[in-house]
């Protein structure tokens, strides 16, 4: 073989070698690429547990912490409502005695009108006003009806024994056939307002009933 072919031979053999290390280096940089991805997620994993372990005790301090301010806004929310409640209660009984009150002095201004009415239907001095009379009483009935609509009661305690709180002596007498303070007469018919049906509360007297009163006689 002479010198040129084995020139060429050489350059031939040098330019395979040439070629053939650029796709040994791809390879191993495709090698390298490919175990790139298994690194970074094993480097997940473990970044993941660790923040996932300081997340739990974190929360932890915050979940006491939460659960005691969750604690003082329910001692907080059962005082406002208790507070609430005694305001509502408060409340509604001062309405209701202002109510009351209300009424009972509207009823007050009505009972002389009324004490009129009475008399004039019950005189039996003249029987020539007999039809005027019963007009009257007409009238007088009509108005004791409003006031019963309002709980507004009218009282008269003939032969009924003596109560102090919704009556009052004018007068009185000893009898020999009682054996305790009863009311023989009448003079003024007393009112009372009385409480709603299931209610426990006393009648309230907006005017006693003036009467005379039989006493036993002292032997």
């Amino acid at each position: 073989m002479s010198e040129q072919e084995n020139a060429v031979s050489e350059k031939e053999a040098e330019a395979k070698n040439t070629s053939q290390a650029p796709a040994q280096e791809t390879e191993i940089k495709e090698e390298t690429f490919q175990a790139g991805p298994e690194v970074l997620e094993t480097e997940k994993i473990e970044t993941a547990q660790e923040i996932n372990e300081e997340s739990a005790q974190i929360s932890q301090e915050e979940y006491e912490k939460l659960q005691q301010q969750v604690q003082s806004l329910k001692d907080s929310w059962a005082r406002e409502r208790a507070e609430f409640q005694n305001y509502k209660r408060r409340t509604a009984v001062e309405f209701s005695n202002i109510r009351k009150e209300s009424v009972k002095n509207f009823v007050t201004n009505l009972l002389n009108p009324l004490d009129n009415l009475e008399r004039v239907a019950s005189d039996t001095s003249s029987t020539d006003i007999k039809p005027f009379q019963e007009g009257v009483e007409m009238i007088r009935k009509e108005f004791l009806t409003v006031l019963e609509k309002e709980n507004i009661q009218r009282f008269s305690p003939q032969g009924e024994a003596f109560d102090p709180m919704r009556m009052e002596a004018i007068a009185s007498e000893e009898l020999e056939d009682i054996d305790e303070e009863k009311v023989t007469e009448v003079y003024q018919s007393g009112y009372q307002l009385v409480a709603a049906e299931n209610s426990d509360q006393q009648p309230i007297i907006i005017r006693p009933s003036r009467v005379k009163v039989g006493r036993p006689k002292n032997t």
